[in-house]
């Protein structure tokens, strides 16, 4: 078999055979099918879709086309956290030291952003010393021996996942349900984790438009979990807004370890003890649902969540001079204020707008080879229901590049939609499955 009779078969809405899933994995992950042929097959799949047995199967191959992580000698239960990725999502930064703090081992292996979406490893690595490349036996001695380890998928662990996850953003595939089950699926089964609780966020904000596109992932990866012996769960949540108050990566640092000390805005609080409450249900036998929450929040309010994560950091070469002194991380050349023109009450922050604004001052990349400022990016000051005056400080841009300056300001005060209505402020956490 080749490959054009694979996308002609695609193309056709047949339903692919299992080898023929493999060849395509195999031979693209190794370089012996271009680009252009791999995007054919991606654009028909983005078109005509997956069968359950299908999306397996790509599970599978690719989780397999590179290394395959045990991590069964450590615990029967190795807790992961994933997110669909939004702006100012730092939901796993927080999440994963709390869940570790409680005794759970969590490992986790994340990628570096791509468009308005941050990347966890980039956030981590605006910790000098961080290393997030550390060689797969410190993994799991992190693992085992601290409970926790955050690193880069740099060695062989579904190299087919990341090579396919670059080029359907690329070629606008990014929002496919079959191939990111699949993609999110194959990471899982690859790292040796078996407690995974999915942040599926959807709105304006990242590539998962609605609600009920959610909900079908969500049921997709639910079953999904079923069939490879994983059990899942997912909080479906809002991010037509941004999450917290800091868009960029060490603002979201600084903020990070805010949230770890127990100063937390709503909307993140609403996120982060959503999603550790289901991973408690799902990893100890406390079904209790307002139990599992005051859980989490005790292990923030006591500072073991805190120093978990500080030793987390330590344990990967990171400076605790910096966790201990955030005055101590660079700071932009320009941190402008953006004021309020009007008064009213804030209905709505375009978390699209606000994105593309802070890639656009460099904080993201435009491309997967770009490289990005980690002081870059935007400090909310006002969120939805807050009131604002005539004056007042809706946020401020941090950036290095004078010329971007006064385009930023504009675009992101238009970011700001205010009423003169009191806004009741919703929780963003839209449904649990």
């Amino acid at each position: 078999m080749d490959i054009k009779s694979i996308i002609a078969k695609k193309r056709n809405r047949k339903e692919l055979t299992k080898d023929e899933i493999k060849v395509f994995v195999g031979k693209y992950t190794k370089g012996e099918i271009s680009d252009a042929q791999a995007a054919a097959l991606l654009s028909y799949i983005y078109t005509n879709g997956l069968t359950e047995r299908e999306i397996v199967d790509f599970t599978l191959e690719m989780a397999s086309s590179g290394d395959m992580i045990d991590l069964s000698q450590i615990s029967d239960n190795i807790v992961d956290k994933h997110s669909t990725g939004g702006v100012g999502d730092k939901a796993t930064l927080i999440l994963m030291p709390i869940i570790a703090s409680l005794g759970l081992p969590v490992a986790k292996i994340s990628s570096r952003g791509f468009g308005i979406s941050g990347g966890t490893i980039d956030k981590l690595e605006s910790i000098p010393g961080y290393d997030s490349e550390i060689s797969l036996e410190e993994f799991k001695q992190n693992v085992e021996k601290v409970g926790v380890s955050i690193i880069h998928q740099s060695f062989n662990l579904a190299p087919a996942e990341s090579k396919i996850y670059k080029l359907r953003n690329e070629i606008g595939c990014g929002d496919s349900l079959p191939i990111i089950a699949a993609s999110l699926m194959s990471l899982k089964v690859a790292s040796g984790s078996n407690k995974i609780v999915f942040d599926i966020t959807c709105g304006n904000g990242t590539y998962i438009k609605t609600r009920e596109e959610a909900k079908r992932l969500a049921r997709l990866l639910k079953r999904l979990g079923v069939l490879l012996g994983k059990d899942v769960g997912s909080v479906i949540t809002s991010m037509d807004e941004p999450l917290g108050y800091s868009v960029g990566h060490i603002l979201e640092i600084k903020e990070t370890l805010e949230c770890l000390q127990g100063r937390m805005s709503q909307d993140v609080g609403d996120v982060v003890v959503s999603l550790g409450r289901v991973i408690l249900e799902l990893s100890t036998n406390v079904k209790d649902k307002v139990q599992n929450e005051r859980t989490i929040i005790e292990a923030i309010k006591s500072g073991r969540a805190y120093d978990k994560f500080k030793e987390m950091v330590a344990s990967q070469y990171g400076s605790l001079e910096y966790i201990d002194n955030v005055e101590k991380f660079p700071v932009a050349k320009n941190v402008i204020p953006v004021y309020s023109t009007e008064d009213g009450f804030v209905e709505r922050i375009d978390a699209d707008i606000v994105g593309s604004i802070a890639r656009y001052l460099g904080a993201g990349r435009m491309n997967k080879d770009s490289e990005i400022n980690r002081t870059a990016g935007i400090e909310l000051k006002k969120k939805i229901g807050d009131e604002v005056k005539t004056g007042d400080i809706l946020a401020y841009i941090h950036t290095d590049d004078d010329t971007k300056v006064m385009g930023a300001t504009q675009n992101l005060k238009d970011a700001f939609k205010l009423t003169t209505k009191k806004v009741i402020v919703k929780s963003k956490v839209l449904d649990i499955i």
